[in-house]
Protein backbone atom coordinates (compact mmCIF):
# COMPACT_ATOMS: atom_id res chain seq x y z
CA UNK A 1 0.00 0.00 0.00
CA UNK A 2 1.41 3.49 -0.73
CA UNK A 3 2.74 5.42 1.97
CA UNK A 4 0.02 8.22 2.00
CA UNK A 5 -3.29 5.26 2.52
CA UNK A 6 -4.44 5.13 6.04
CA UNK A 7 -6.93 2.39 7.62
CA UNK A 8 -10.73 2.62 7.05
CA UNK A 9 -10.86 2.86 10.65
CA UNK A 10 -9.02 6.11 11.14
CA UNK A 11 -11.47 7.47 8.11
CA UNK A 12 -14.69 6.06 9.16
CA UNK A 13 -15.89 9.14 11.05
CA UNK A 14 -15.21 11.61 7.90
CA UNK A 15 -17.06 9.40 5.93
CA UNK A 16 -19.75 8.33 7.71
CA UNK A 17 -20.23 12.37 7.53
CA UNK A 18 -20.33 11.89 3.32
CA UNK A 19 -22.70 9.18 3.48
CA UNK A 20 -25.19 10.78 5.67
CA UNK A 21 -25.42 13.74 3.09
CA UNK A 22 -24.46 12.00 0.09
CA UNK A 23 -21.39 14.69 -0.50
CA UNK A 24 -20.61 17.88 1.19
CA UNK A 25 -20.62 20.41 -1.41
CA UNK A 26 -19.15 23.98 -0.65
CA UNK A 27 -19.24 27.39 -2.85
CA UNK A 28 -15.70 28.32 -4.26
CA UNK A 29 -14.29 31.90 -3.72
CA UNK A 30 -15.86 34.65 -4.54
CA UNK A 31 -14.05 35.09 -7.87
CA UNK A 32 -15.15 31.72 -9.04
CA UNK A 33 -18.23 32.21 -8.54
CA UNK A 34 -19.48 33.03 -12.65
CA UNK A 35 -17.88 28.95 -13.23
CA UNK A 36 -20.43 27.62 -10.96
CA UNK A 37 -17.73 24.95 -9.92
CA UNK A 38 -17.56 23.21 -6.21
CA UNK A 39 -15.61 21.60 -4.38
CA UNK A 40 -16.16 18.79 -1.68
CA UNK A 41 -15.09 19.24 1.81
CA UNK A 42 -11.60 17.82 2.37
CA UNK A 43 -10.52 15.68 5.31
CA UNK A 44 -8.80 17.57 8.80
CA UNK A 45 -5.27 18.09 7.89
CA UNK A 46 -3.77 15.17 9.81
CA UNK A 47 -6.10 12.97 8.01
CA UNK A 48 -5.14 11.41 4.11
CA UNK A 49 -8.00 9.90 1.70
CA UNK A 50 -8.23 6.08 1.90
CA UNK A 51 -7.86 6.66 -2.01
CA UNK A 52 -5.07 7.73 -3.72
CA UNK A 53 -3.99 8.79 -7.17
CA UNK A 54 -1.25 7.00 -9.17
CA UNK A 55 1.16 8.87 -10.57
CA UNK A 56 2.66 6.77 -13.59
CA UNK A 57 6.48 6.60 -14.42
CA UNK A 58 6.21 8.55 -17.47
CA UNK A 59 4.06 11.24 -16.30
CA UNK A 60 6.18 12.45 -13.92
CA UNK A 61 9.47 13.51 -15.66
CA UNK A 62 7.25 16.17 -17.23
CA UNK A 63 5.51 17.58 -14.39
CA UNK A 64 8.70 17.63 -12.46
CA UNK A 65 10.46 18.89 -14.92
CA UNK A 66 7.34 21.74 -15.10
CA UNK A 67 8.09 22.38 -11.38
CA UNK A 68 11.47 22.78 -11.29
CA UNK A 69 11.14 25.63 -14.19
CA UNK A 70 9.43 27.62 -11.59
CA UNK A 71 10.82 27.31 -8.52
CA UNK A 72 14.14 28.15 -10.28
CA UNK A 73 12.57 30.67 -12.03
CA UNK A 74 11.45 31.94 -8.86
CA UNK A 75 14.74 31.59 -7.38
CA UNK A 76 16.35 33.31 -9.90
CA UNK A 77 14.41 36.32 -8.82
CA UNK A 78 14.60 36.33 -5.10
CA UNK A 79 18.28 36.02 -5.66
CA UNK A 80 18.18 39.04 -8.28
CA UNK A 81 16.45 40.75 -5.78
CA UNK A 82 18.81 39.85 -2.75
CA UNK A 83 22.03 40.75 -4.81
CA UNK A 84 21.14 43.99 -6.40
CA UNK A 85 18.84 45.48 -3.76
CA UNK A 86 19.82 45.31 -0.58
CA UNK A 87 23.23 46.50 -0.49
CA UNK A 88 22.69 50.37 -1.14
CA UNK A 89 20.30 51.62 0.89
CA UNK A 90 22.13 49.67 3.79
CA UNK A 91 25.19 51.63 3.12
CA UNK A 92 23.43 54.23 2.82
CA UNK A 93 21.74 54.09 6.18
CA UNK A 94 25.65 52.85 7.82
CA UNK A 95 27.24 56.24 6.36
CA UNK A 96 24.56 57.98 7.72
CA UNK A 97 24.75 57.22 10.94
CA UNK A 98 28.97 57.38 11.34
CA UNK A 99 28.26 60.90 9.44
CA UNK A 100 26.08 62.11 12.26
CA UNK A 101 28.12 60.75 15.09
CA UNK A 102 31.10 62.70 13.52
CA UNK A 103 29.29 65.53 12.90
CA UNK A 104 28.01 65.54 16.97
CA UNK A 105 31.54 65.21 17.60
CA UNK A 106 32.12 69.16 16.17
CA UNK A 107 29.56 70.31 17.75
CA UNK A 108 30.62 69.03 21.28
CA UNK A 109 34.20 70.18 19.97
CA UNK A 110 33.16 73.66 19.28
CA UNK A 111 31.00 73.55 22.26
CA UNK A 112 33.99 72.55 24.77
CA UNK A 113 36.48 75.10 23.17
CA UNK A 114 34.19 77.98 24.43
CA UNK A 115 33.47 76.11 27.63
CA UNK A 116 37.25 75.95 28.52
CA UNK A 117 36.86 79.99 28.93
CA UNK A 118 33.92 79.82 31.58
CA UNK A 119 35.40 80.95 35.03
CA UNK A 120 32.27 78.58 36.40
CA UNK A 121 34.33 75.64 34.71
CA UNK A 122 34.74 72.35 36.91
CA UNK A 123 31.53 74.28 39.42
CA UNK A 124 29.23 71.11 40.14
CA UNK A 125 26.12 71.55 38.18
CA UNK A 126 27.03 74.81 36.58
CA UNK A 127 27.52 75.39 32.87
CA UNK A 128 31.03 75.92 31.34
CA UNK A 129 29.66 77.82 28.61
CA UNK A 130 30.53 81.92 28.45
CA UNK A 131 27.34 82.49 25.84
CA UNK A 132 28.36 86.39 25.27
CA UNK A 133 29.42 89.62 27.49
CA UNK A 134 26.01 90.40 28.20
CA UNK A 135 25.39 87.15 29.82
CA UNK A 136 28.36 86.85 31.82
CA UNK A 137 28.05 84.22 34.62
CA UNK A 138 31.01 84.90 37.82
CA UNK A 139 31.52 83.63 41.11
CA UNK A 140 31.23 86.12 43.95
CA UNK A 141 31.85 84.90 47.50
CA UNK A 142 30.91 81.37 46.76
CA UNK A 143 27.57 82.41 44.99
CA UNK A 144 26.69 82.41 40.84
CA UNK A 145 25.65 86.23 39.85
CA UNK A 146 23.75 86.15 36.91
CA UNK A 147 24.23 89.02 34.28
CA UNK A 148 20.63 89.24 32.57
CA UNK A 149 19.77 90.48 29.10
CA UNK A 150 17.68 93.21 28.93
CA UNK A 151 15.20 91.67 26.73
CA UNK A 152 15.60 87.59 27.93
CA UNK A 153 16.71 85.89 31.03
CA UNK A 154 20.09 84.84 30.01
CA UNK A 155 19.57 82.00 32.84
CA UNK A 156 17.10 80.25 30.47
CA UNK A 157 18.80 80.25 27.69
CA UNK A 158 21.41 78.44 29.07
CA UNK A 159 19.29 76.31 30.47
CA UNK A 160 18.34 75.17 27.47
CA UNK A 161 21.32 75.18 25.29
CA UNK A 162 23.29 72.79 28.06
CA UNK A 163 20.32 70.05 27.89
CA UNK A 164 20.16 70.65 24.05
CA UNK A 165 24.26 69.82 23.71
CA UNK A 166 23.77 66.74 26.20
CA UNK A 167 20.83 65.63 24.35
CA UNK A 168 22.27 66.08 21.02
CA UNK A 169 25.78 64.32 22.25
CA UNK A 170 23.64 61.17 23.40
CA UNK A 171 22.26 61.09 20.03
CA UNK A 172 25.42 60.88 18.03
CA UNK A 173 26.37 58.29 20.67
CA UNK A 174 23.23 56.20 19.89
CA UNK A 175 23.88 56.91 16.10
CA UNK A 176 27.55 55.51 16.56
CA UNK A 177 26.01 52.27 18.01
CA UNK A 178 23.57 51.83 15.72
CA UNK A 179 26.07 52.10 12.71
CA UNK A 180 28.51 49.68 13.73
CA UNK A 181 25.03 46.94 14.77
CA UNK A 182 24.02 47.75 11.32
CA UNK A 183 26.97 47.27 9.71
CA UNK A 184 27.34 43.91 11.18
CA UNK A 185 24.04 43.01 10.13
CA UNK A 186 24.72 44.30 6.35
CA UNK A 187 27.73 41.63 7.08
CA UNK A 188 25.69 38.71 7.65
CA UNK A 189 22.93 39.61 5.19
CA UNK A 190 25.85 39.87 2.48
CA UNK A 191 26.98 36.28 3.37
CA UNK A 192 23.25 34.51 3.93
CA UNK A 193 22.51 36.05 0.35
CA UNK A 194 25.69 34.28 -1.06
CA UNK A 195 25.03 31.36 0.38
CA UNK A 196 21.25 31.46 -0.56
CA UNK A 197 20.36 30.63 3.35
CA UNK A 198 16.86 31.89 3.02
CA UNK A 199 16.06 30.71 6.48
CA UNK A 200 19.22 33.00 7.92
CA UNK A 201 17.80 36.13 5.52
CA UNK A 202 14.26 35.73 7.11
CA UNK A 203 15.76 36.01 10.34
CA UNK A 204 18.15 38.49 10.06
CA UNK A 205 15.20 41.17 8.35
CA UNK A 206 13.00 41.94 11.36
CA UNK A 207 16.36 42.80 13.22
CA UNK A 208 17.66 45.29 10.45
CA UNK A 209 14.69 46.93 9.49
CA UNK A 210 14.09 47.52 13.40
CA UNK A 211 17.87 48.56 13.82
CA UNK A 212 17.65 50.88 10.81
CA UNK A 213 14.07 52.42 12.29
CA UNK A 214 16.00 53.46 15.42
CA UNK A 215 18.70 54.89 13.19
CA UNK A 216 16.17 57.12 11.19
CA UNK A 217 14.29 57.90 14.41
CA UNK A 218 17.50 59.12 16.09
CA UNK A 219 18.89 60.55 13.19
CA UNK A 220 15.42 62.56 12.90
CA UNK A 221 15.19 63.44 16.26
CA UNK A 222 18.97 64.97 16.33
CA UNK A 223 17.65 66.72 13.33
CA UNK A 224 15.47 68.73 15.37
CA UNK A 225 17.39 69.25 18.57
CA UNK A 226 19.98 70.27 16.28
CA UNK A 227 18.34 72.64 14.58
CA UNK A 228 17.04 74.63 17.93
CA UNK A 229 20.55 74.48 18.95
CA UNK A 230 21.78 76.45 15.97
CA UNK A 231 19.19 79.32 16.42
CA UNK A 232 20.36 79.35 20.40
CA UNK A 233 24.00 79.27 18.88
CA UNK A 234 23.06 82.00 16.44
CA UNK A 235 21.84 84.26 19.12
CA UNK A 236 23.61 83.41 21.78
CA UNK A 237 26.77 84.49 19.59
CA UNK A 238 25.77 88.40 19.15
CA UNK A 239 28.18 90.32 20.03
CA UNK A 240 30.35 87.79 21.28
CA UNK A 241 33.93 88.36 21.89
CA UNK A 242 36.14 87.53 18.87
CA UNK A 243 37.94 85.38 20.80
CA UNK A 244 35.01 83.24 20.40
CA UNK A 245 33.58 83.90 17.00
CA UNK A 246 35.02 81.37 15.03
CA UNK A 247 34.49 78.92 17.76
CA UNK A 248 30.62 79.97 17.65
CA UNK A 249 30.72 79.95 13.99
CA UNK A 250 32.43 76.31 13.99
CA UNK A 251 29.25 75.15 16.29
CA UNK A 252 26.58 76.53 14.23
CA UNK A 253 27.85 74.91 11.12
CA UNK A 254 28.41 71.81 12.75
CA UNK A 255 24.70 72.42 13.95
CA UNK A 256 23.01 73.13 10.19
CA UNK A 257 25.18 69.74 9.33
CA UNK A 258 23.50 67.20 11.58
CA UNK A 259 20.17 67.64 10.08
CA UNK A 260 21.85 65.98 7.02
CA UNK A 261 21.52 62.32 7.72
CA UNK A 262 17.82 62.60 8.41
CA UNK A 263 17.26 63.34 4.76
CA UNK A 264 18.85 60.31 3.86
CA UNK A 265 17.84 57.42 6.25
CA UNK A 266 14.17 57.74 5.68
CA UNK A 267 14.11 57.04 2.61
CA UNK A 268 17.01 54.52 2.65
CA UNK A 269 14.46 52.71 4.94
CA UNK A 270 11.30 52.83 3.20
CA UNK A 271 13.15 51.15 0.53
CA UNK A 272 15.22 48.41 1.99
CA UNK A 273 12.25 47.52 4.36
CA UNK A 274 10.22 46.77 0.71
CA UNK A 275 13.14 45.04 -0.55
CA UNK A 276 13.32 42.96 2.98
CA UNK A 277 10.08 42.16 3.57
CA UNK A 278 9.47 41.57 -0.55
CA UNK A 279 12.62 38.76 0.43
CA UNK A 280 11.27 37.40 3.42
CA UNK A 281 7.95 36.70 1.43
CA UNK A 282 9.24 35.20 -1.94
CA UNK A 283 11.97 33.19 0.43
CA UNK A 284 8.27 31.32 2.17
CA UNK A 285 6.75 30.81 -1.44
CA UNK A 286 10.25 29.56 -2.74
CA UNK A 287 10.45 26.81 0.44
CA UNK A 288 6.58 26.12 -0.80
CA UNK A 289 7.59 25.54 -4.63
CA UNK A 290 10.65 23.35 -3.48
CA UNK A 291 8.53 21.30 -1.20
CA UNK A 292 6.08 20.63 -3.89
CA UNK A 293 9.55 19.47 -6.16
CA UNK A 294 10.08 17.33 -3.63
CA UNK A 295 7.27 15.69 -3.12
CA UNK A 296 7.60 14.78 -6.84
CA UNK A 297 11.28 13.56 -6.89
CA UNK A 298 10.29 10.79 -4.20
CA UNK A 299 10.88 7.25 -4.95
CA UNK A 300 7.97 5.55 -6.34
CA UNK A 301 6.25 2.74 -4.37
CA UNK A 302 6.60 -1.24 -4.78
CA UNK A 303 3.73 -0.94 -7.60
CA UNK A 304 5.88 1.57 -9.60
CA UNK A 305 3.67 4.52 -9.29
CA UNK A 306 4.05 8.10 -7.29
CA UNK A 307 1.46 9.11 -5.03
CA UNK A 308 1.02 12.19 -3.58
CA UNK A 309 -0.30 14.41 -0.65
CA UNK A 310 -3.49 15.16 -1.60
CA UNK A 311 -2.73 18.54 -0.15
CA UNK A 312 -0.19 18.84 -3.01
CA UNK A 313 -2.60 20.52 -5.51
CA UNK A 314 -4.01 22.81 -2.87
CA UNK A 315 -0.78 24.12 -1.87
CA UNK A 316 0.35 25.09 -5.44
CA UNK A 317 -2.91 26.73 -5.77
CA UNK A 318 -2.19 29.11 -2.62
CA UNK A 319 1.46 29.38 -3.53
CA UNK A 320 0.25 30.91 -7.05
CA UNK A 321 -2.37 33.15 -5.27
CA UNK A 322 -0.27 34.10 -2.27
CA UNK A 323 2.93 35.25 -5.37
CA UNK A 324 0.12 37.06 -6.87
CA UNK A 325 -1.88 38.73 -4.69
CA UNK A 326 1.31 39.91 -2.31
CA UNK A 327 4.26 40.40 -4.69
CA UNK A 328 2.54 40.91 -8.19
CA UNK A 329 0.24 43.57 -5.99
CA UNK A 330 -3.12 42.10 -7.96
CA UNK A 331 -6.31 40.89 -6.78
CA UNK A 332 -7.35 37.48 -7.18
CA UNK A 333 -10.32 37.93 -5.15
CA UNK A 334 -9.66 34.51 -3.86
CA UNK A 335 -7.61 35.39 0.03
CA UNK A 336 -10.25 34.47 2.87
CA UNK A 337 -11.03 36.97 5.05
CA UNK A 338 -8.30 38.16 7.14
CA UNK A 339 -5.68 36.57 4.93
CA UNK A 340 -2.55 38.41 3.95
CA UNK A 341 -2.75 41.13 6.74
CA UNK A 342 0.65 42.09 6.33
CA UNK A 343 -0.72 43.79 2.77
CA UNK A 344 1.38 43.90 -0.46
CA UNK A 345 4.67 43.32 -0.15
CA UNK A 346 5.29 44.02 -4.19
CA UNK A 347 6.44 47.72 -4.43
CA UNK A 348 10.21 46.88 -4.36
CA UNK A 349 9.99 44.70 -6.93
CA UNK A 350 10.82 45.99 -10.28
CA UNK A 351 8.01 45.89 -13.35
CA UNK A 352 10.90 43.98 -15.51
CA UNK A 353 10.92 41.44 -12.48
CA UNK A 354 6.90 41.23 -11.91
CA UNK A 355 6.86 40.16 -15.49
CA UNK A 356 8.90 37.43 -15.04
CA UNK A 357 7.32 35.99 -12.31
CA UNK A 358 3.94 36.02 -13.79
CA UNK A 359 5.73 34.25 -16.81
CA UNK A 360 6.47 31.40 -14.55
CA UNK A 361 2.81 30.92 -13.25
CA UNK A 362 2.86 29.15 -16.96
CA UNK A 363 4.87 26.00 -16.04
CA UNK A 364 2.71 25.56 -12.84
CA UNK A 365 -0.74 25.26 -14.60
CA UNK A 366 0.73 23.35 -17.22
CA UNK A 367 1.98 21.09 -14.19
CA UNK A 368 -1.30 20.45 -12.65
CA UNK A 369 -3.33 20.54 -15.71
CA UNK A 370 -1.10 16.94 -15.90
CA UNK A 371 -1.63 15.63 -12.79
CA UNK A 372 -5.75 16.71 -13.07
CA UNK A 373 -5.98 15.07 -16.22
CA UNK A 374 -4.14 11.99 -15.34
CA UNK A 375 -6.90 11.99 -11.69
CA UNK A 376 -10.09 12.43 -13.78
CA UNK A 377 -9.01 9.72 -16.68
CA UNK A 378 -7.67 7.15 -13.58
CA UNK A 379 -10.73 7.73 -11.25
CA UNK A 380 -12.94 7.98 -14.00
CA UNK A 381 -12.44 4.60 -15.40
CA UNK A 382 -12.26 3.80 -11.60
CA UNK A 383 -15.39 4.94 -11.37
CA UNK A 384 -17.12 2.95 -14.33
CA UNK A 385 -15.76 -0.28 -13.23
CA UNK A 386 -17.23 0.09 -9.92
CA UNK A 387 -20.80 1.06 -11.67
CA UNK A 388 -20.84 -2.21 -13.80
CA UNK A 389 -20.07 -4.19 -10.27
CA UNK A 390 -22.52 -2.92 -8.09
CA UNK A 391 -24.83 -3.03 -11.41
CA UNK A 392 -24.37 -7.09 -11.81
CA UNK A 393 -24.68 -7.66 -8.02
CA UNK A 394 -28.21 -6.03 -7.83
CA UNK A 395 -28.92 -7.95 -11.09
CA UNK A 396 -27.90 -11.39 -9.84
CA UNK A 397 -29.66 -10.39 -6.11
CA UNK A 398 -33.06 -9.05 -8.47
CA UNK A 399 -32.33 -13.13 -10.15
CA UNK A 400 -31.79 -11.61 -13.56
CA UNK A 401 -31.46 -13.78 -16.43
CA UNK A 402 -31.44 -13.91 -20.12
CA UNK A 403 -33.95 -16.20 -20.21
CA UNK A 404 -36.62 -13.92 -18.64
CA UNK A 405 -39.35 -12.58 -20.49
CA UNK A 406 -39.61 -9.04 -21.11
CA UNK A 407 -42.34 -8.19 -18.55
CA UNK A 408 -39.97 -10.06 -16.45
CA UNK A 409 -36.88 -7.98 -17.57
CA UNK A 410 -38.31 -4.88 -17.26
CA UNK A 411 -39.59 -5.36 -13.59
CA UNK A 412 -35.91 -6.31 -12.63
CA UNK A 413 -34.45 -3.51 -14.32
CA UNK A 414 -37.01 -1.34 -12.10
CA UNK A 415 -35.60 -2.94 -9.49
CA UNK A 416 -32.00 -2.74 -10.21
CA UNK A 417 -32.33 1.57 -10.80
CA UNK A 418 -34.05 1.72 -7.57
CA UNK A 419 -30.92 0.17 -5.89
CA UNK A 420 -28.78 1.56 -7.65
CA UNK A 421 -30.56 5.28 -6.48
CA UNK A 422 -30.64 4.38 -3.34
CA UNK A 423 -27.08 3.13 -3.30
CA UNK A 424 -25.56 5.80 -1.55
CA UNK A 425 -21.70 5.33 -1.76
CA UNK A 426 -22.40 4.71 -5.47
CA UNK A 427 -23.98 7.83 -6.01
CA UNK A 428 -21.60 9.78 -4.13
CA UNK A 429 -19.06 8.13 -6.16
CA UNK A 430 -20.70 9.04 -9.80
CA UNK A 431 -21.65 12.49 -8.54
CA UNK A 432 -17.95 13.22 -7.48
CA UNK A 433 -16.56 11.81 -10.81
CA UNK A 434 -19.15 14.09 -12.44
CA UNK A 435 -17.37 16.89 -10.72
CA UNK A 436 -14.48 15.90 -11.61
CA UNK A 437 -14.92 16.17 -15.22
CA UNK A 438 -16.12 19.11 -14.66
CA UNK A 439 -13.58 20.88 -12.95
CA UNK A 440 -10.99 19.84 -15.50
CA UNK A 441 -13.10 21.32 -18.03
CA UNK A 442 -13.28 24.05 -16.18
CA UNK A 443 -9.70 24.83 -16.01
CA UNK A 444 -9.10 23.93 -19.25
CA UNK A 445 -11.45 26.73 -20.45
CA UNK A 446 -9.15 29.47 -17.90
CA UNK A 447 -6.18 27.86 -18.98
CA UNK A 448 -6.67 28.60 -22.67
CA UNK A 449 -7.54 32.29 -22.02
CA UNK A 450 -4.22 32.83 -20.79
CA UNK A 451 -2.56 35.60 -19.09
CA UNK A 452 -4.61 36.59 -15.68
CA UNK A 453 -6.03 32.88 -15.61
CA UNK A 454 -3.75 31.56 -13.95
CA UNK A 455 -4.88 31.19 -10.40
CA UNK A 456 -8.61 30.33 -11.45
CA UNK A 457 -7.01 27.46 -13.54
CA UNK A 458 -5.22 26.06 -10.99
CA UNK A 459 -8.25 26.42 -8.58
CA UNK A 460 -10.13 24.13 -10.69
CA UNK A 461 -7.31 21.81 -10.78
CA UNK A 462 -7.25 20.90 -7.59
CA UNK A 463 -10.88 21.05 -7.41
CA UNK A 464 -11.02 18.17 -9.89
CA UNK A 465 -7.99 16.37 -7.61
CA UNK A 466 -10.10 16.62 -4.86
CA UNK A 467 -13.08 15.64 -6.47
CA UNK A 468 -11.00 12.58 -7.79
CA UNK A 469 -10.07 11.54 -4.82
CA UNK A 470 -13.61 11.55 -2.92
CA UNK A 471 -14.79 9.75 -5.89
CA UNK A 472 -12.69 6.73 -5.74
CA UNK A 473 -12.61 7.00 -2.21
CA UNK A 474 -16.37 6.50 -2.98
CA UNK A 475 -16.32 3.78 -5.42
CA UNK A 476 -13.92 1.47 -3.16
CA UNK A 477 -16.81 1.90 0.11
CA UNK A 478 -19.79 0.93 -2.83
CA UNK A 479 -17.69 -2.37 -3.71
CA UNK A 480 -17.02 -3.15 -0.23
CA UNK A 481 -20.92 -2.24 0.50
CA UNK A 482 -22.15 -4.60 -2.27
CA UNK A 483 -20.56 -7.44 -1.98
CA UNK A 484 -21.25 -7.66 2.06
CA UNK A 485 -25.09 -7.21 1.62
Amino acid sequence: MPHTRTSSTLLLGFYMLLLAGAIVLAATAAAQAEDATFIPAAPPEDVEFAYDIPLQPWLVPTVLDLKIQFADGLSAEFNGIAENQTGEELTTLVEAGRELSATIARIKTAVDSIGVLDVTFGIEGISRMIPAESALRDTLFGFIVWHEFSSTPARGMMTRFESLVGSVAAGGEAAAELAAELAASREHLEQAVTQGDLGRIAELSPCIIETSGQLDAVCGAVAIEARDLGALVDSLSIDSPELLVDRWADASRAAADAGEPAQRTGPALESMSGVLHILVELGGLLEDAVISVDALSATPEADGNLYISWTAMRSDWELARDLTERVLDESTGQAAEGEHEHGHVGDAATKQAKARIRALLVHQVEANALLAERAVEHTSTLVAEVADTVEEFYLDRAGYSNDLNDKRKAKVFEQVDSSLREDMEFMSAKTSAKAARAALAAGRACGARGVGSEISALYNYQNAWLHCLNAGAAAQRATGAASSR
